[in-house]
């Protein structure tokens, strides 16, 4: 079968693509709805953002921004940036006939960007009746951005693309884009298409094609990987074309990309992150942790002369550098010398630059001979390093890392090898190497995870925190250079109202819970707020790094796409209070023996639409803690988990918590109800004192289209049940020898 054909076949999604050619008709309320209709249920309900109609702009324009794609997107009314500076408004339409306010156009924005902001990646999140959503990636560039109005699907049709502009599309299903531009002499090109790097599902595929539309190269990305080609000799003046799709003919807005053509190709395309707040990362991978400190690493040494054995690379330690590995050679070897008993710490980062790259490190000693060459004994060898997940959140790298403890006093060999050897990518990759003394610490990785028994399901959410309700962040330790040791992780930047407990990741453990808590009586407010991690003894501080999950499973992808983001963000909102909420223990720390057992009680506060019965069960225990599921019926609003210790379980201080899984009973926005009520009971009122029979004639048309509104905003504001997993808060658990 023919690929287009087949993909087609798999992938085309009908919805998608309804509703990307009926936006112009569909209100963005209506179109919220339909989409609320289909997603698994879980969270309670917040607004989910998957995909907007352009993911950029041009410094000093101004421009609208539509939301084209997501769940519970009601009363969409704002839009925020990581940089406060970029400013967007709803747009609004004339007032309604006999009302002097006007009507907002839920989910459309005018967006203006200053000259004073740098140009850089940022961020964007959307906001309303269903609290702030996930972000996406917005970039700001000096450069001129446009939005066809189309897209031509072959040569005679091809989309004009200047040079130098950024050209706005989304990939349609089982087709392929065509785009034609014009060298008005002999010109080094550079094509780059930004799809995964703006949170587009696309994996990009490039073909170049002559002014005949006989191929010149072609390339093609990779999970992770977007398309940056440049041609190794300047191309004659004349006409090209460019076809474009999915590697696998998906499409969709949420496959959506940006397309640049230049031939002045010493700028990166998305440049470099300054000290500027709001700007993302360069290196924006969960897993680039490492490299946070965003040095540019972009000048790296050619390899060349570099080759195993005696022609290796002399290092003095400590030692940090750039190097390459080009398609042709794909290792890399250094030699150093080191004391008998002396600890070596070598570090490769090379996927946590973005590189396609799966690096090994061998370790070996050198033994001189007088009259042949030296003999090698194997030392050790690194493969891949970074292992923590809680199975959504994956910081898993291909990057080696670890500790040598020299065995004698001699020369040793570090050989660093790509096992990826792949060459469809055609690009030589980066890595950065480090070699010294060991520099024992920890890094802290943050994110909101999405409420769910089965963390596989999980998706990119936003905050939506209920007044008396609580909201969870899962904080990571990733572990260097043989740090091991108990963090005592805090929050900063509350807002008022709104209470966090310090938690333990004990020593044994990768990752735990913080649980944000409002109270009754909390203002609304959308904040961006700080987890800090500290040692035992307080000699180590560090500021967890804040990531979100960027795409679920799906679209024939079988994995979980995570990455960093600006902060973490909390929502309160003042218009719901929370049905149901659980306290797990309390201030005070309970301490049990090993191999003994303690009840630590669950105290439930029920509300109105939380009456049902709850499942109590025990999340992301340490090793050798165990407790059975409690269920806490109708009637009853406490019980209590037995936790055991078991003999094998390690002492030390710990933050346990549950998941309580129950039915809840919600009005999605009885808001919009009663002001569409008010708009009506005002248009009665003024057709029962009207004297005009014209005037009347024009109420009575206008009461008619406000009933149609009032109908259709009491369906948004029926009762409905749905199946919720809410966090409790934690309970401090100390486990001690007998």
């Amino acid at each position: 079968m023919d690929p287009a054909k087949l993909g087609q076949v798999i992938y085309c999604n009908l919805p998608k693509t309804l509703f990307k050619n009926l936006r112009s008709t569909i209100t963005m309320g209506i179109l919220g709805l339909l989409l609320t209709s289909t997603e698994a249920q879980g969270q309670i309900e917040p607004t989910q953002l998957l995909s907007v109609s352009r993911t950029g702009g041009q410094r000093e324009t101004s421009f609208e921004i539509q939301v084209e794609q997501g769940t519970h997107l009601v009363d969409v009314d704002s839009i925020l940036f990581s940089d406060p500076r970029i400013l967007g408004t709803v747009i609004t339409a004339e007032p309604r006939p006999f009302s002097e306010a006007p009507v907002r156009q839920f989910g459309r924005f005018t967006v203006t960007i200053p000259s004073e902001v740098a140009p850089g990646r940022y961020e964007m999140r959307v906001g309303g009746r269903n609290g702030l959503s996930n972000p996406r990636a917005f970039l700001v560039t000096d450069l001129p951005h446009e939005v066809p109005q189309s897209v031509g699907h072959d040569l005679a049709s091809a989309t004009t693309l200047p040079l130098n502009h950024f050209l706005h599309a989304d990939t349609s299903a089982a087709t392929i884009d065509f785009y034609k531009l014009q060298l008005e002499q002999p010109s080094t090109l550079k094509i780059d298409i930004l799809a995964q790097r703006m949170d587009s599902r696309m994996i990009p595929t490039c073909k170049v094609l002559d002014s005949s539309g006989h191929q010149i190269e072609s390339v093609r990305g990779a999970d992770g990987v977007d398309v940056t080609w440049l041609s190794r000799d300047p191309l004659p003046a004349g006409t090209y074309y460019l076809a474009i799709n999915d590697f696998i003919y998906r499409g969709g807005s949420d496959y959506h990309y940006q397309l640049v053509a230049r031939t002045e190709i010493d700028q990166p395309t998305i440049p470099y992150s300054s000290s500027q707040s709001g700007q993302l990362p360069n290196h924006w991978t969960t897993n680039s942790v490492a490299f946070r400190s965003d040095q540019k690493a972009n000048t790296f040494a050619a390899d060349s002369n570099n080759s195993s054995g005696p022609n290796a690379e002399q290092l003095q330690l400590p030692h940090q550098g750039n190097y390459l590995f080009s398609e042709e050679k794909k290792g890399r070897a250094f030699e150093f010398t080191a004391e008998k008993g002396q600890v070596i710490a070598v570090d490769v980062i090379a996927e946590r630059l973005g590189e396609p790259s799966d690096g090994r490190v061998i370790v070996q000693r050198i033994e001189p001979q007088e009259s042949a060459l030296p003999k090698l004994h194997d030392v050790t060898n690194f493969d891949d390093s970074q292992s923590v997940s809680d199975g959504a959140m994956n910081l898993f790298t291909k990057d080696p890392s670890g500790l040598i403890t020299a065995p004698e006093s001699a020369n040793y060999l570090v050989s660093i090898r790509d096992l990826d050897i792949g060459h469809s990518l055609k690009k030589a990759k980066r890595f950065s190497l480090r070699i010294g003394q060991p520099q024992p610490s920890f890094q802290l990785v943050a994110y909101r995870p999405y409420a769910h028994t089965d963390l596989q399901q999980s998706q990119p959410v936003g905050t939506r925190l209920f007044r008396g309700g609580t909201e969870i962040i899962r904080v990571f330790a990733i572990r260097q250079d043989g740090w091991n040791g108990e963090i005592r992780i805090r929050c900063e930047g509350l807002p008022e109202g709104v209470t966090a407990p310090e938690a333990v990741i004990a020593a044994n453990q990768k990752f735990a819970q913080i649980p944000i808590t409002a109270s009754v009586d909390a203002s609304a407010s959308s904040t961006a707020i700080r987890l800090i991690g500290q040692s035992k003894e307080g000699s180590i501080e560090r500021e967890a790094i804040p990531t979100v999950i960027q795409w679920g499973k799906g679209a024939g992808r079988d994995y979980i796409q995570t990455r960093q983001t600006d902060a973490i963000w909390v929502s309160v909102s003042e218009l719901d209070r929370a049905q149901i909420s659980a306290t797990f223990g309390g201030e005070t720390t309970i301490e049990v023996k090993k191999g003994e057992s303690v009840k630590i009680p669950v105290k439930l506060q029920r509300n109105e639409g939380g009456k049902a019965a709850c499942v109590a069960r025990a999340r992301h225990f340490p090793p050798g803690i165990k407790a059975a599921d409690l269920t806490i019926p109708p009637e009853n609003n406490e019980g209590a988990c037995e936790i055991k210790a078991e003999p094998a379980a390690a002492a030390g201080t710990y933050s346990l918590w549950l998941q309580l899984e129950t039915k809840i009973k919600i009005k999605p926005n009885p808001q919009a109800l009663q002001r569409a009520e008010a708009y009506r009971a005002r248009l009665q009122t003024l057709i029962e004192t009207s004297t005009e029979e014209e005037n009347l004639d024009s109420l009575k048309s206008a009461a008619a289209e406000a009933d149609k509104l009032v109908e259709a905003a009491k369906k948004a504001a029926n009762e409905k049940e749905i199946t919720v997993f809410l966090p409790t808060t934690n309970a401090t658990l100390r486990v001690v020898d007998p």
